[in-house]
């Protein structure tokens, strides 16, 4: 979806609910509603963008253990498709029956504010996960959780420029445009590139989703054009892992180019383990998925807020040199 199908898929929610939300702006969920107690029966709806991507599905699963461990708490999920008004129903839908919380994964940061605006007004507390939404909603959020995508770029930014002894030609690989995950990404790899003249930065095509198939198409396109990049900069390890395959089938030694991706899910901890892929950052999907399960339970349940509105969840990178070392934290619910 393009910026500007976006933009006017926003306004046309915004502009379909405002009789609805004009005096919520001072109710936000963070200060709605008393402590339900311990054993009152809770029912959160989850709303991700994508139902096949590990890093969703891992917190969705750490959603579902704390919920669990709750004993009294029942969590509905639906998947929006990376389409924000298809996002919006479905939270429309899901507020239609009596939620106590929403936890939300948002596809667009300003698409979905007038359906959690209408959340709070009606004492319903929502926590946003992975994807924050712009300021104008804040007010509305319990909390945020999850990572800051400017630094994810600049960090795998700057292991590019690191393992290329700050000189060479980079191939930028974008996920879905507009996406906070992919833009904001792109605002920080950008800047330390930019600070590094010795890099030659080729800001490639968008893959327009997150799948192997796409990452291989976009990888042909910026291979054919310059079939001597040093290094591909790729948003997520879905495109990155058929980025490996479109290297390959160049017939081009995989320790003769960089390769970097983000999620950590286990085919890109194998590619990792094999050395076709260098590096990933997991984002941790289990433990972001368990940390907002738990700030919305115990709000909740106690009226406990958090300290902050953003509540941070540590990521981990992954090299063949620490992969060991990870693959256990990851088993062992820590990332």
């Amino acid at each position: 979806m393009t910026p500007a199908r976006i933009a006017r898929a926003a306004t046309a929610l915004a502009s379909a609910v405002l009789l609805t939300v004009a005096c919520s702006h001072d109710s936000g969920s963070s200060d709605s509603g008393g402590a339900a107690g311990v054993d009152s029966e809770l029912k959160l709806a989850m709303n991700v963008y994508s139902r096949t991507l590990p890093y969703f599905q891992d917190m969705i699963r750490g959603v579902q253990d704390v919920a669990h461990e709750d004993g009294h708490t029942k969590v509905d999920v639906t998947y929006g498709d990376t389409n924000p008004q298809l996002q919006y129903n479905q939270l429309e839908n899901a507020l239609s029956t009596s939620p106590n919380g929403l936890l939300i994964v948002p596809v667009n940061p300003s698409a979905l504010i007038p359906v959690i605006q209408k959340a709070a007004s009606n004492g319903v507390s929502v926590v946003t996960m992975a994807n924050d939404i712009d300021e104008a909603g804040h007010s509305s959020q319990l909390a945020h959780v999850g990572q800051e995508y400017v630094e994810l770029g600049r960090q795998k930014a700057q292991y590019i420029v690191d393992a290329l002894g700050g000189r060479g030609t980079v191939g930028y690989v974008h996920g879905i445009r507009g996406l906070t995950f992919s833009e904001r990404q792109a605002e920080g790899a950008k800047e330390v590139f930019t600070a590094n003249p010795g890099i030659t930065l080729i800001d490639g095509p968008y893959a327009g989703q997150f799948s192997s198939d796409a990452g291989l198409t976009a990888t042909e396109n910026v291979l054919t054009a310059h079939p001597d990049v040093n290094a591909l900069y790729f948003d997520n390890d879905d495109i990155a892992l058929g980025g490996i395959l479109a290297v390959q089938q160049r017939g081009r030694p995989m320790d003769s180019i960089v390769i970097i991706g983000t999620d950590g899910g286990a085919p890109a901890l194998e590619a990792v383990g094999a050395k076709t892929m260098d590096m990933t950052i997991s984002l941790c999907g289990y433990a972001t998925g368990r940390q907002g399960a738990q700030v919305l339970i115990n709000y909740l349940r106690e009226n406990k807020k958090p300290a902050e509105r953003f509540v941070e969840v540590d990521s981990l990178t992954i090299t063949s040199a620490n992969l060991t070392d990870a693959q256990a934290k990851i088993k062992d619910g820590k990332c």
